[in-house]
């Protein structure tokens, strides 16, 4: 009876999909930490190419974030 009431397919995809999409933007998110952390150490140590080059990582973390988040928003306003 009860497996004719839940969609099994559909729970195990929004189970898996949940699960990947958390991961992914905690790891993504975690860049833009690394890059701004790096970014300040660099600055006090007087190494500008490499400050920038993590300034480029924390921006590029942030941007990835913000496009996940723009993304889901999306995903759930469509449906």
């Amino acid at each position: 009876m009860v497996a004719e009431i839940i969609n099994w397919n559909a729970a195990w995809q929004a189970i898996w999909t949940a699960a990947v999409a958390g991961v992914g933007v905690t790891v993504v998110f975690s860049f833009a930490v690394l890059g701004a952390t790096r970014t300040a150490d660099m600055r006090r140590d007087d190494r500008p190419g490499q400050a920038a080059f993590y300034g480029v990582v924390a921006l590029a973390g942030v941007a990835a974030t913000l496009g996940a988040v723009v993304y889901a928003i999306t995903l759930i306003t469509t449906k």
